[in-house]
Protein backbone atom coordinates (compact mmCIF):
# COMPACT_ATOMS: atom_id res chain seq x y z
CA UNK A 1 0.00 0.00 0.00
CA UNK A 2 1.04 3.60 -0.55
CA UNK A 3 0.99 6.12 1.63
CA UNK A 4 -1.76 8.31 1.52
CA UNK A 5 0.39 10.78 1.84
CA UNK A 6 3.08 9.65 -1.03
CA UNK A 7 0.30 8.58 -3.30
CA UNK A 8 -0.71 13.17 -3.17
CA UNK A 9 2.68 14.19 -3.70
CA UNK A 10 3.45 11.53 -6.46
CA UNK A 11 -0.51 12.75 -8.15
CA UNK A 12 0.69 16.67 -7.37
CA UNK A 13 3.89 15.87 -8.99
CA UNK A 14 2.33 14.39 -12.39
CA UNK A 15 -0.15 17.13 -12.66
CA UNK A 16 2.89 19.14 -12.46
CA UNK A 17 4.67 17.35 -14.62
CA UNK A 18 1.76 17.33 -17.77
CA UNK A 19 1.48 21.38 -17.10
CA UNK A 20 5.12 21.44 -17.60
CA UNK A 21 5.07 19.15 -20.62
CA UNK A 22 2.69 21.94 -22.42
CA UNK A 23 5.03 24.61 -22.11
CA UNK A 24 7.90 22.59 -23.28
CA UNK A 25 7.80 23.38 -26.75
CA UNK A 26 7.80 26.98 -26.23
CA UNK A 27 10.73 26.79 -23.43
CA UNK A 28 13.00 24.52 -25.32
CA UNK A 29 14.37 21.27 -24.42
CA UNK A 30 17.07 22.64 -21.67
CA UNK A 31 14.34 24.94 -20.36
CA UNK A 32 12.15 22.40 -19.94
CA UNK A 33 14.38 20.20 -18.05
CA UNK A 34 15.27 22.82 -15.41
CA UNK A 35 11.62 23.80 -15.04
CA UNK A 36 11.11 19.97 -14.10
CA UNK A 37 13.75 19.69 -11.91
CA UNK A 38 13.39 22.65 -10.01
CA UNK A 39 9.25 22.99 -9.92
CA UNK A 40 8.45 19.03 -9.64
CA UNK A 41 11.60 16.80 -8.30
CA UNK A 42 10.97 18.52 -4.53
CA UNK A 43 8.01 16.86 -4.35
CA UNK A 44 8.81 13.31 -5.94
CA UNK A 45 10.50 11.34 -3.01
CA UNK A 46 14.02 9.53 -4.00
CA UNK A 47 13.98 5.99 -4.20
CA UNK A 48 16.60 4.85 -2.31
CA UNK A 49 18.04 0.52 -3.04
CA UNK A 50 19.31 -0.57 1.25
CA UNK A 51 22.08 -3.07 1.40
CA UNK A 52 20.48 -6.68 1.11
CA UNK A 53 23.12 -7.71 3.86
CA UNK A 54 25.32 -4.84 5.64
CA UNK A 55 28.56 -6.07 6.12
CA UNK A 56 29.08 -3.38 8.68
CA UNK A 57 32.87 -2.96 8.04
CA UNK A 58 33.95 -6.77 8.44
CA UNK A 59 36.82 -7.67 6.68
CA UNK A 60 36.60 -9.63 3.28
CA UNK A 61 37.31 -11.84 0.83
CA UNK A 62 35.90 -11.99 -2.64
CA UNK A 63 36.45 -15.52 -4.20
CA UNK A 64 35.92 -16.27 -7.52
CA UNK A 65 35.29 -20.02 -8.80
CA UNK A 66 34.43 -20.62 -12.53
CA UNK A 67 32.32 -23.72 -12.82
CA UNK A 68 31.75 -23.67 -16.65
CA UNK A 69 34.85 -25.28 -18.67
CA UNK A 70 34.74 -23.46 -21.42
CA UNK A 71 34.81 -20.04 -20.00
CA UNK A 72 37.98 -21.51 -17.59
CA UNK A 73 39.84 -22.47 -20.57
CA UNK A 74 38.60 -19.12 -23.06
CA UNK A 75 39.04 -16.61 -20.24
CA UNK A 76 42.13 -17.68 -17.61
CA UNK A 77 42.15 -14.60 -16.10
CA UNK A 78 38.12 -14.37 -15.25
CA UNK A 79 38.12 -15.27 -11.57
CA UNK A 80 40.95 -13.01 -10.96
CA UNK A 81 39.50 -10.01 -12.83
CA UNK A 82 35.89 -10.52 -11.26
CA UNK A 83 37.04 -10.64 -7.98
CA UNK A 84 39.20 -7.47 -8.35
CA UNK A 85 36.35 -5.74 -10.18
CA UNK A 86 33.62 -6.92 -7.45
CA UNK A 87 36.30 -5.60 -4.52
CA UNK A 88 36.84 -2.34 -6.27
CA UNK A 89 33.37 -1.35 -6.36
CA UNK A 90 33.13 -2.55 -2.59
CA UNK A 91 36.19 -0.28 -1.73
CA UNK A 92 34.71 2.69 -3.46
CA UNK A 93 31.33 2.69 -1.43
CA UNK A 94 33.48 2.15 1.76
CA UNK A 95 30.83 -1.09 2.15
CA UNK A 96 33.48 -3.27 4.41
CA UNK A 97 36.03 -3.32 5.86
CA UNK A 98 39.43 -4.95 4.36
CA UNK A 99 39.15 -6.84 1.13
CA UNK A 100 41.89 -9.71 0.67
CA UNK A 101 43.54 -8.88 -2.53
CA UNK A 102 42.79 -11.09 -5.71
CA UNK A 103 46.18 -11.35 -6.88
CA UNK A 104 46.72 -13.19 -2.77
CA UNK A 105 44.13 -15.64 -3.83
CA UNK A 106 45.81 -16.29 -7.10
CA UNK A 107 49.16 -16.76 -4.65
CA UNK A 108 47.34 -19.51 -2.57
CA UNK A 109 45.63 -21.18 -5.59
CA UNK A 110 49.05 -21.65 -7.06
CA UNK A 111 51.30 -22.51 -3.53
CA UNK A 112 48.56 -24.85 -1.95
CA UNK A 113 48.26 -27.83 -3.89
CA UNK A 114 44.65 -28.42 -1.94
CA UNK A 115 43.27 -25.04 -2.41
CA UNK A 116 40.27 -26.49 -4.78
CA UNK A 117 39.59 -28.95 -2.38
CA UNK A 118 39.08 -26.72 0.37
CA UNK A 119 35.51 -25.47 1.70
CA UNK A 120 34.99 -21.92 1.33
CA UNK A 121 34.37 -21.26 4.91
CA UNK A 122 38.54 -23.14 4.65
CA UNK A 123 39.98 -20.53 2.03
CA UNK A 124 37.91 -17.61 4.76
CA UNK A 125 39.86 -19.40 7.67
CA UNK A 126 43.13 -19.27 5.71
CA UNK A 127 42.88 -15.83 4.59
CA UNK A 128 41.28 -14.63 8.19
CA UNK A 129 38.45 -12.81 7.11
CA UNK A 130 35.22 -12.34 9.12
CA UNK A 131 33.06 -12.98 5.63
CA UNK A 132 33.98 -14.62 2.34
CA UNK A 133 31.46 -13.51 -0.61
CA UNK A 134 31.59 -16.71 -3.04
CA UNK A 135 30.66 -16.12 -6.47
CA UNK A 136 30.52 -19.03 -8.01
CA UNK A 137 30.28 -18.89 -11.85
CA UNK A 138 28.32 -20.78 -14.06
CA UNK A 139 28.20 -19.55 -17.59
CA UNK A 140 30.36 -16.69 -18.89
CA UNK A 141 30.09 -15.73 -23.31
CA UNK A 142 30.94 -12.69 -24.89
CA UNK A 143 28.98 -14.07 -28.26
CA UNK A 144 25.24 -14.87 -28.84
CA UNK A 145 26.09 -18.39 -29.46
CA UNK A 146 29.28 -20.81 -30.31
CA UNK A 147 31.11 -19.98 -33.45
CA UNK A 148 28.72 -16.52 -34.03
CA UNK A 149 30.33 -13.25 -34.94
CA UNK A 150 27.25 -11.31 -33.11
CA UNK A 151 29.24 -9.92 -29.49
CA UNK A 152 26.47 -10.22 -27.21
CA UNK A 153 28.10 -10.93 -23.54
CA UNK A 154 26.02 -13.05 -20.55
CA UNK A 155 27.21 -14.10 -17.46
CA UNK A 156 25.31 -16.32 -15.07
CA UNK A 157 26.23 -17.31 -11.23
CA UNK A 158 25.40 -17.82 -7.86
CA UNK A 159 26.29 -15.67 -4.97
CA UNK A 160 26.59 -16.05 -1.66
CA UNK A 161 28.05 -14.87 1.53
CA UNK A 162 29.77 -17.36 4.07
CA UNK A 163 31.39 -17.34 7.64
CA UNK A 164 34.01 -18.93 8.08
CA UNK A 165 33.84 -18.51 11.99
CA UNK A 166 30.90 -20.71 11.96
CA UNK A 167 31.14 -22.68 8.37
CA UNK A 168 27.43 -21.26 7.60
CA UNK A 169 25.98 -18.93 4.80
CA UNK A 170 24.87 -16.02 6.20
CA UNK A 171 23.23 -14.55 3.10
CA UNK A 172 20.62 -15.26 1.35
CA UNK A 173 19.00 -16.81 4.27
CA UNK A 174 15.98 -18.93 2.59
CA UNK A 175 17.54 -19.90 -0.75
CA UNK A 176 21.36 -21.88 -1.13
CA UNK A 177 22.56 -18.95 -3.06
CA UNK A 178 21.55 -15.92 -5.05
CA UNK A 179 21.20 -16.62 -8.91
CA UNK A 180 22.38 -13.43 -10.77
CA UNK A 181 22.84 -12.94 -14.50
CA UNK A 182 24.26 -10.21 -16.66
CA UNK A 183 24.17 -9.20 -20.25
CA UNK A 184 25.12 -6.37 -22.36
CA UNK A 185 22.95 -4.38 -23.99
CA UNK A 186 23.02 -5.19 -27.68
CA UNK A 187 24.37 -1.77 -29.05
CA UNK A 188 27.11 -2.08 -26.63
CA UNK A 189 30.56 -1.89 -28.77
CA UNK A 190 34.49 -2.23 -27.89
CA UNK A 191 37.28 -0.92 -30.10
CA UNK A 192 39.48 -4.30 -29.02
CA UNK A 193 37.99 -7.34 -28.70
CA UNK A 194 39.46 -7.67 -25.02
CA UNK A 195 37.20 -4.59 -24.14
CA UNK A 196 34.28 -7.02 -24.49
CA UNK A 197 35.47 -8.80 -21.74
CA UNK A 198 36.12 -6.13 -19.31
CA UNK A 199 32.61 -4.67 -20.47
CA UNK A 200 30.66 -7.64 -19.16
CA UNK A 201 33.05 -8.59 -16.20
CA UNK A 202 33.06 -4.69 -14.71
CA UNK A 203 29.36 -4.59 -15.05
CA UNK A 204 28.31 -7.85 -13.59
CA UNK A 205 30.46 -7.20 -11.10
CA UNK A 206 28.74 -3.65 -9.95
CA UNK A 207 25.65 -5.47 -10.10
CA UNK A 208 26.91 -7.70 -7.65
CA UNK A 209 28.52 -5.29 -5.32
CA UNK A 210 25.56 -3.51 -5.04
CA UNK A 211 24.04 -6.28 -2.86
CA UNK A 212 26.01 -5.16 0.06
CA UNK A 213 25.30 -0.70 -0.12
CA UNK A 214 22.47 1.31 0.20
CA UNK A 215 22.19 3.16 -3.21
CA UNK A 216 19.99 5.49 -4.64
CA UNK A 217 18.26 4.81 -8.03
CA UNK A 218 19.31 8.62 -9.41
CA UNK A 219 22.89 7.83 -9.18
CA UNK A 220 22.56 4.84 -11.13
CA UNK A 221 23.30 5.18 -15.11
CA UNK A 222 19.92 5.56 -16.96
CA UNK A 223 20.57 2.24 -19.65
CA UNK A 224 23.90 0.68 -18.19
CA UNK A 225 26.02 -1.29 -20.45
CA UNK A 226 25.33 -4.42 -18.68
CA UNK A 227 21.83 -5.00 -17.44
Amino acid sequence: MIPRRLFYLRNLALWAAMLLAAAAAAAGCQAFAWLLVKTVGPWVPEDTVHAEYDLNGKSLLVLVDTKDPAAASEFPRLESALADAISKVLAEHKACGPIVPAHSVDAARQAEPKFNQWSVAQVGKFFNVDLVLHVEVLEFRLRDAPGSNVYQGYTEAAVRLVSPNTGQQVWPVLSAARLMTGETQPDVTAEEPGQQESILTEGYAEKVARLFFTHKVADLPMRPKVK
